[in-house]
């Protein structure tokens, strides 16, 4: 609130609701520079013809929002209109520049929200991380939460940052083993031949542990089976099980 006035002040947070009433005026106080490049849904410039406007209309009261560059000089615009016998008039705190920097909607749902919050994630940063360097994206993946991932993917995470260990999310889909999710990050440009810390892709990974069907989605999708990793080792020699040993072989020869 401000100083015993009858106006208030409003987070950019917290605007949307305000910015969908139908008799919200919005007035800017900034000079036209700054209002040719960008203003608030509906904002019309401070002046002299406004002011006079909501003097002839504060019998119906209607809400006015101003905001200026930071927040502050607003403040004699919003004094002036209560003093003019508006009641309901709001300061934007922070100004344009809060409104430009403010948490942009992530459509999640409350569950996924919680999920982020309770695993140390900030829920406005997709790329924020946690111990080892973990991303959301990652720990999601490694949890094989589909709908989640589809979510932090549509929010702007980015499928091809890596952990402490030079992991990404494709890694701890095929770790998971969910075909879907593997092909979801692929088709969202995860680095088929990313290497760790010790040169293992994720095709070296799937063919040491015997997951042929995530081997296969790899193939399919273009991945390198004559990278090594940093002992010389490449996914035809990791093979562990005879499945995938009899799928490589021919792969190999081929490429050979």
């Amino acid at each position: 609130m401000g100083d015993r006035l009858s106006y208030q002040d409003i987070h950019s947070a917290e605007i949307d609701e305000l910015l969908h009433r139908e008799d919200l005026v919005v007035i800017d106080t900034r000079d036209p520079a700054a209002r040719a490049q960008g203003m608030l849904p509906g904002a019309q410039p401070a002046s002299d013809s406004v002011i006079n406007g909501l003097v002839r209309r504060r019998r119906s009261n209607p809400p006015v929002l101003v905001y200026c560059y930071q927040g502050n000089s607003s403040r004699d615009l919003c004094q002036l209109l209560t003093g003019l016998g508006l009641t309901e008039v709001y300061n934007l705190i922070g100004g344009w520049a809060a409104w430009e920097n403010r948490p942009r909607s992530t459509g999640f749902s409350v569950e996924q929200r919680n999920w982020l919050v309770s695993h140390g994630f900030d829920p406005n940063d997709m790329n924020s991380r946690i111990d080892m360097g973990m991303s959301p994206l990652m720990l999601a993946a490694l949890q094989g939460k589909d709908t989640l991932v589809s979510a932090l993917l549509a929010a702007g995470a980015d499928p091809k940052q890596v952990n402490d260990d030079e992991h990404h999310a494709l890694w701890f889909a095929c770790v998971h083993g969910d075909r879907a999710l593997v092909q979801t990050l692929i088709d969202h440009g995860s680095d088929l031949d990313n290497r760790n810390v010790n040169g293992v892709t994720c095709a070296i990974y799937a063919a040491s542990t015997g997951k042929l069907d995530v081997l296969q989605i790899l193939v399919a999708a273009g991945a390198d089976l004559s990278v090594q990793t940093h002992d010389g080792v490449h996914a035809l020699d990791s093979a562990s099980t005879l499945p995938v040993l009899r799928y490589l072989k021919p792969l190999m020869r081929r490429a050979g």
